[in-house]
């Protein structure tokens, strides 16, 4: 009797998510786990991420208000309630463009509140690493400041080995680092290699390495690849920003930037060179 179901919004691989009206606190989205579970421990478990966005808090992430177990017809299941983004995803906006170039200054601001964002849970004590940043997972919305930027879908999240900095690799592959693909482990210069992918394809509308999938790729076959500055496809691009692109996306992972920290520092010096 607290939420009504409004309409369907879309599903993954371990949950549905429905837009919804709570009684009191107006419109959520409500992301509902498909699995049943079995005891309260096992649907605690697979409430991991809502607890996560609970403890990160800020506002390029996306917020979460409630947690709890529903029952359905086919037995009990996790839930949590989040902040409703009406703008939807950056992959469907970027879609809207599809004929038309997103500019330098949108593009920098996405990128920006992409990496103040994930800043934030780099920053935690162990580092919290997304492991599936892609456009599919960023919320994107018009406010009175400009585009608003949230980062959604933490479920693969995890916090890292403080020792290692290194956790095992999920994640979609077009957007995983050569590292998390062939030695199965991610770090937060992994995150730094998708935030690098999705500038790349806002200012150029190209996938920086001519692949889709990236699964059975070996290291010494990214040593072959080198990467085509995004000047070469945007007239746009000036020469500092082209290093500083190319540097997310360097295939060694000691030579990119090691957290979003890092990333955008770099990128907030160029804008206030160039946009300010």
């Amino acid at each position: 009797g607290t939420y009504e179901i409004e309409r369907f919004l879309g599903e993954g691989s371990f949950a549905e998510v429905y837009r919804v009206n709570h009684k009191f606190l107006g419109r959520q989205a409500l992301k509902v786990f498909k699995t049943v579970g079995t005891d309260a421990n096992e649907i605690k478990n697979k409430l991991a991420e809502a607890v996560l966005l609970s403890k990160i808090g800020h506002p390029n992430i996306v917020r979460v208000y409630d947690a709890g177990i529903i029952e359905t017809s086919d037995g009990q299941r996790g839930y949590f309630s989040m902040e409703y983004v009406p703008g939807g995803t950056l992959d469907s906006w970027m879609m809207t463009h599809e004929f038309k170039r997103i500019s330098i200054k949108d593009s920098i601001d996405i990128v920006q509140q992409i990496c103040t964002g994930l800043s934030v849970a780099h920053k935690k004590k162990p580092p919290v690493i997304h492991r599936d940043i892609k456009p599919q997972n960023i919320l994107i919305n018009h406010d009175i400041d400009g585009l608003r930027i949230k980062i959604s879908d933490f479920g693969l999240a995890k916090e890292v080995n403080p020792l290692t900095l290194l956790a095992s690799a999920k994640g979609t592959p077009v957007y995983k680092a050569p590292e998390c693909l062939n030695q199965n482990m991610d770090s937060c210069a992994g995150d730094v290699w998708a935030i690098g992918v999705i500038f790349y394809i806002l200012v150029t509308r190209k996938l920086p390495f001519p692949i889709e999938s990236r699964e059975a790729l070996s290291s010494d076959i990214w040593q072959k690849y080198k990467i085509i500055p995004p000047s070469e496809h945007n007239v746009r691009i000036d020469n500092e920003l082209d290093k500083i692109i190319i540097r997310s996306l360097n295939v060694n992972q000691e030579g990119r930037y090691q957290t979003a920290m890092a990333m955008l520092k770099e990128i907030t010096l160029w804008k206030n060179q160039n946009l300010e």
